[in-house]
């Protein structure tokens, strides 16, 4: 990403966006912080980070005066063509969003490289990254889209090279318009980070060391804490996911505890108390998550549909025990009677915790479950697995009042 940001020619316009995705928690506002503050004091031009649950950072209509509004200070010398522009036209910030990038953005700049220009300036140097984080944060998917394709129109008439660094969930509207509209985007898949694993273990290790050497306790803990297979442990639940990483680490690292106390509530060996919420953070992500979804009236379905994974994943020898040559997808349209290809759109508003591959179903966070199989976490969100029993109960009786196995095996 800095070596993309650096990279002088930018010829491909569409390479001037760089999109960072993944699933939810898998560091994208992290690393889009990160890379904003380290170029901050030369090239850093603008940012936005959207927040859905906070009304100041969830409405698109402020993402192009907020640009705006830091463009003038990355870029001082645009201020007279800026007044003038807002000045000559009152309800510009009512029009839509891709007359105001061309309004508020390009053709300032645009006025400012002419005059570079005839003062034989045009080799100064200029701020080139513009970050916009967690654009699925953003109420409302057409919302989402139309910024987007307002930004790619206003790039090929950008004087400077502008570059955006956009970073969300991989949405399936927002992938479509990636992938049908700006298909040379320069893009990156953090929850298919090869490194991911290993660099949690780093984290890890050394968020560990950190207690023995800054916590109150830390000197009465013994050297070989914490035992090597509890971080084995934390990083395989994590699931190349820093989220469930760092929120195991906050819990441990406080200091009006024991950490090796809190690290084995973590570790499941020790009851936590009534205040004790080890995984507050990673809870409220997920009943986020599920509470969209719930609103969408698909809440009992995608359920039904998660309890029939979670059932094929620990009862090999169970129920579905005749069924374990058959796809996740093969079973689960069978069981609730849906149609090829239904269950990819079951399973759209999920796409930050879920992946659809054809036949293949995978799950990004094994702490998924524990989170929606435990009421006092999920609360009204609880995943019921009698709605799965009842399912897959109902079509094996049918199955056995009508044709033989052979006949309906996928």
């Amino acid at each position: 990403m800095e070596d993309w940001v650096l990279h002088d020619s930018h010829g491909d316009i569409q390479s001037r966006i760089f999109w960072l995705y993944g699933g939810a928690g898998a560091g994208k506002s992290a690393l889009a912080q990160s890379l904003a503050e380290k170029f901050k004091a030369n090239d850093l031009a603008a940012s936005f980070f959207f927040f859905k649950a906070d009304a100041n950072r969830n409405d698109g209509n402020r993402l192009m005066p907020t640009l705006a509004l830091q463009l003038l200070q990355s870029f001082p010398e645009i201020t007279p063509f800026l007044e003038e522009k807002i000045l000559a036209n009152p309800d510009l910030f009512k029009k839509n969003r891709h007359s105001q990038i061309f309004e508020l953005l390009v053709e300032p700049l645009k006025s400012l490289s002419e005059k570079e220009a005839s003062d034989a300036q045009s080799s100064k140097p200029h701020p080139r990254l513009v970050v916009i984080d967690g654009l699925d944060e953003c109420i409302g998917p057409d919302v989402q889209c139309d910024l987007l394709r307002a930004i790619a129109s206003a790039i090929p008439h950008l004087p400077y090279s502008l570059c955006f660094l956009i970073t969300s969930r991989p949405e399936s509207h927002i992938t479509r318009v990636f992938e049908h509209d700006l298909r040379k985007v320069a893009r990156y898949n953090l929850s298919d980070d090869s490194d991911a694993d290993k660099d949690i273990r780093n984290f890890l290790e050394g968020e560990f060391a950190n207690i023995h050497h800054t916590h109150p306790l830390g000197q009465h803990l013994p050297s070989q804490w914490p035992p090597p297979n509890s971080i084995g442990s934390i990083a395989e639940r994590s699931s190349g996911h820093f989220i469930y990483a760092s929120t195991v680490m906050r819990f441990v690292q406080s200091p009006r505890h024991r950490p090796d106390d809190r690290l084995q509530v973590v570790l499941g060996l020790k009851e936590p108390n009534e205040k004790d919420r080890p995984f507050a953070p990673l809870d409220l992500l997920y009943s986020l998550i599920f509470l969209e979804i719930k609103d969408l009236g698909q809440l009992e379905k995608i359920h039904c549909a998660l309890g029939i994974m979670h059932l094929r994943m620990v009862n090999r020898r169970g129920l579905f025990d005749w069924w374990q040559q058959t796809s996740d997808r093969c079973v689960i349209e069978r069981v609730l009677e849906l149609g090829t290809g239904d269950i990819d759109l079951l399973f759209d508003p999920l796409l930050s915790l879920v992946t659809v591959d054809n036949d293949d179903i995978r799950i990004f966070h094994k702490s998924l479950f524990d989170y929606l199989l435990d009421s006092s976490r999920s609360e009204d969100l609880a995943l019921d697995l009698g709605l799965a029993h009842e399912s897959a109960a109902y079509y094996v009786l049918g199955l056995k009042s009508q044709l033989s196995w052979g006949e309906y095996c996928c």
